[in-house]
């Protein structure tokens, strides 16, 4: 599976924060289920990259799907209507970045660059080659080092 990075994020006002929470829009659930791996600053990073805070892996969040191939989306919408759910959209997902990956990723650049690696639930599987449409990221400025 191809990882998707999001456009860098200027943090140059951010240096000393140590706690971030990502907030990922648009995530599709409407197809397979899969794990993100979420990395800051390594776009190159893949399903066998270690999930240390020196690769910078923030953490991961799990989207469970409705399945593949993902139902067109009017088509969809009157199945959950009819089974008396609601429509499928996209939702939302946050993450709270692991400290070490988050003070790493701001002293070494004046860009914080987003990478999720969708990691298919089942074996051999499908997983979005998109796995978000945009990603916000909301520093806790009382979180500052000493």
């Amino acid at each position: 599976m191809a990882a998707y990075t999001a456009p860098p994020i200027s943090v140059t006002s951010f240096r000393g924060v140590r706690r971030a929470e990502l907030v990922f829009g648009g995530v599709d659930q409407a197809g397979p289920s899969f794990e993100a791996r979420v990395f800051l600053n390594n776009p190159d990073a893949d399903e066998s990259t270690t999930q240390t805070p020196e690769t910078g892996y923030a953490g991961s969040f799990h989207v469970y799907g409705y399945g593949e191939p993902a139902p067109p989306a009017i088509a969809a919408t009157k199945a959950m209507q009819a089974k008396g759910g609601g429509p499928i959209v996209p939702i939302e997902k946050r993450l709270h970045a692991d400290e070490a990956a988050v003070r790493a990723a701001l002293e070494g650049s004046d860009e914080l660059a987003v990478t999720v690696v969708p990691v298919p639930a089942d074996p051999g599987g499908g997983a979005p080659e998109r796995p978000f449409e945009h990603v916000d990221v909301v520093f806790d400025r009382a979180a500052t080092e000493a």
